[in-house]
């Protein structure tokens, strides 16, 4: 069954409008106050965005390359806007993923200490289980000698994986 769905071959960019060279983001609220989060006791100025909201901004932006200019509208009931508020609803949005951009950096500097400190106790646990298996070969062979340092030899590739994994895919 065709659905008769039409790709653009420009991608996501031909969604949205775009003024003065800037691809537009548009919210149209009901209330100023839609756009935070109902559970934040903050100042108007420092308030968090609502979930939803920031999702929706958030997953707008990521469709874009990093250097495409972008602008968020808002649009809202005359009645509710004014300089100040204008002011306070600019500085809120920034002050909101700034917010955000710092908690994910430390959550980065964590992850990265965490695989350092990680990657050394593997290093030290791989080196002492060769270790073992070249005491272990000096040794007549046997079966349960071979099982002992094939055993000891993955595990320590073993004990490399959550590091490896932390530098390369986290």
């Amino acid at each position: 069954m065709v659905w008769g769905i039409d790709f653009s071959p420009k991608g996501t960019e031909s969604l949205y409008r775009e003024q003065d060279g800037k691809l537009l983001i548009e919210l149209e609220l009901h209330s100023i106050m839609q756009i935070f989060n109902s559970f934040d006791p903050a100042p108007f100025h420092e308030k968090e965005l609502d979930p939803e909201a920031e999702e929706y901004i958030y997953n707008t932006v990521g469709e874009f390359p990093l250097k495409k200019p972008l602008e968020i509208v808002i649009y809202a009931p005359p009645s509710e806007f004014d300089g100040e508020t204008e002011h306070t609803l600019k500085e809120a949005i920034r002050n909101h993923f700034s917010y955000k951009k710092i908690l994910t950096d430390i959550e980065l500097r964590r992850l990265l200490q965490r695989g350092r400190r990680n990657m050394m106790i593997a290093i030290v646990f791989l080196f002492l289980c060769l270790l073992i298996i070249r005491l272990l070969s000096t040794l007549e062979q046997s079966l349960i000698n071979t099982m002992f340092s094939e055993g000891l030899t993955i595990i320590g590739w073993v004990a490399m994986w959550e590091p490896v994994y932390v530098f390369l895919y986290g």
